[in-house]
């Protein structure tokens, strides 16, 4: 074994909080530190930066720009190299193409090995620049098998690998049930209550949630709404707004909740008798992961990465995007069998603990950094 800790520099182009940034705080939190040493190059003023902060993680401010823009791609490339000598740092891991691009790049001139994290599918016109640079990389680490099939063919296929999400265990208790939470947000505990924890964005599809609800006022008058999120990218500021009109234009208004961002995700799930993820192509929502922890049923969209972890009919149901009236059907299933609600909860809950467990994903993403660092030196479990 080395003797000291290999240096890992991760690069990150935001300081804003979603998704992946919560995915990557849980691999730096979680690194077995006898090993790895984790440095954070990326935004110093934001969510994550301040979360990195708060666990002990080192970061080193730097703004990257656009792959398209040379004077700022030649900026991130001259400050990698100076972190990379400064701190002897031993491995390079890339989150995304604007830090892929020059990741790559000062890893080959430097002879550093690059790990490159792809977490995006690819929309209708959007160019594969990870596909087109993909000589540049060691490895290629991707949340699905959806987000896989991107570099399928070639040698990016060879130097690909899939690594779903994961969560800590010990931050859901799918016995705490949240009717003092119900209470605090004005819900009668008796309720139904259907969530949906995401940014608030056009993709994410919470309005094929509230034309679902519409669908089924009638039917279940006590049925209730929690939208968790807020907005984070300027081109989803009008979108709170947005779906509030919507609420109101469909007659739910005063059973759709806005909670904004909250901290305390896992009580939410507790206070859900039914969890929703209705976005379009999701790579690997690790919300998922997080209501299948809490013993929750869920229902999800039959695209993207979504089928990877909903078994459908098993720990939870799928349906198209965009399809109301099939969510809406979907709901009704769950709501009018308690039963196999709880079946399917508990068997969520099992599929997290027997695949999706931090220990597992942290096993199998160090072992990606032992064999670029070690080779055949590294040690097999």
């Amino acid at each position: 074994m080395q003797s000291r800790a290999y240096p890992i520099l991760y690069l990150h182009h935001t300081g804003r909080f979603a998704g992946a940034e919560n995915s990557l705080l849980h691999l730096a939190t979680h690194l077995d530190r006898s090993r790895f040493s984790p440095l954070f190059l990326c935004p110093s003023v934001g969510e994550f930066p301040d979360r990195l902060a708060s666990r002990g993680v080192p970061v080193i401010h730097h703004e990257f720009g656009s792959n398209s823009q040379p004077l700022r791609l030649v900026q991130s490339l001259a400050k990698i190299r100076r972190v990379i000598r400064e701190r002897q740092i031993a491995l390079l891991h890339a989150n995304g193409p604007q830090t892929n691009v020059p990741a790559g790049i000062v890893g080959r001139l430097l002879g550093v090995p690059v790990v490159w994290h792809a977490r995006n599918c690819l929309r209708p016109g959007m160019v594969d620049i990870d596909r087109m640079t993909g000589f540049l990389p060691d490895r290629i680490i991707c949340n699905s098998d959806a987000i896989r099939s991107r570099f399928l063919g070639g040698l990016t296929e060879k130097k690909s690998l899939t690594i779903l999400n994961s969560v800590d265990l010990a931050d859901f208790d799918p016995e705490f049930r949240g009717p003092s939470l119900r209470q605090e947000l004005g819900i009668p505990v008796a309720s139904k209550v259907l969530g949906m924890t995401s940014r608030l964005s056009r993709e994410k599809g919470q309005q094929t949630l509230l034309e679902a609800v519409a669908l089924l006022k009638g039917r279940f008058p006590d049925l209730y709404v929690l939208l968790v999120g807020d907005s984070i990218f300027t081109e989803d500021e009008d979108v709170p707004r947005s779906l509030r009109e919507m609420a109101d234009r469909l007659g739910i208004s005063e059973r759709v909740l806005f909670t904004g961002f909250r901290r305390d995700v896992p009580r939410l799930y507790g206070a859900m008798d039914i969890f929703i993820l209705a976005t379009d192509a999701e790579p690997c929502g690790r919300v998922l992961f997080e209501a299948m922890a809490m013993a929750r049923p869920v229902i999800g969209t039959d695209n993207g990465g979504t089928p990877e972890i909903v078994v459908d009919g098993v720990t939870g149901l799928l349906f198209p995007y965009g399809d109301a009236a099939t969510l809406s059907e979907r709901i009704t299933r769950l709501l009018e069998q308690p039963a196999e609600m709880a079946r399917m909860g508990a068997a969520g809950r099992r599929r997290v603990e027997e695949h999706f467990t931090i220990d597992r994903y942290m096993e199998k993403t160090q072992r990606v950094y032992l064999e670029l660092l070690e080779g055949d030196r590294a040690p097999r479990r």
